[in-house]
């Protein structure tokens, strides 16, 4: 079975998946954690209860490559020996994450994620060029 965790620094794993749900229905198999909005809590810790809840294939999408999210989600995947199940994809947009989530899940995750992200960064356009080179 594959899972899915959106872990962001602030709101913004809530802003994607939010907008998810609005494209795409309710999507329970994706969960959320936010960074340093609760002061009591670490992201570690919750990477790690996350993760040993769940006896899943795992789609990590976080904001940041090189930040502080992204590397407690590896040290914790590391440490509990699931590295192996755990697949990581830092500087997340929202059509990454409709397209993996929507994905056939009998596809290998390695290959559909490398597609995902190619059709990703064909999202990321400079309208203003797209427009004045259509006039």
């Amino acid at each position: 079975m594959r899972k899915f965790l959106i872990v962001s620094h602030g709101e913004f794993a809530g802003g994607i998946k939010s907008a998810l749900e609005l494209i795409t229905g309710p999507a329970p198999e994706v969960m959320v954690l936010q960074a340093y909005v609760d002061e009591n809590k670490t992201v570690e810790e919750e990477v790690a209860a996350v993760l040993a809840g769940e006896d899943a294939e795992w789609v990590v999408f976080t904001d940041l490559l090189g930040g502080s999210v992204t590397n407690q989600v590896l040290r914790v995947a590391a440490e509990a020996g699931m590295a192996s199940s755990v697949h990581v994809v830092a500087g997340i947009n929202l059509p990454l994450v409709i397209e993996v989530v929507m994905s056939d899940p009998a596809i290998p995750v390695a290959e559909l994620l490398a597609d995902a992200i190619v059709m990703a960064r064909e999202q990321i356009v400079y309208v203003n060029d797209l427009i004045k080179n259509n006039a």
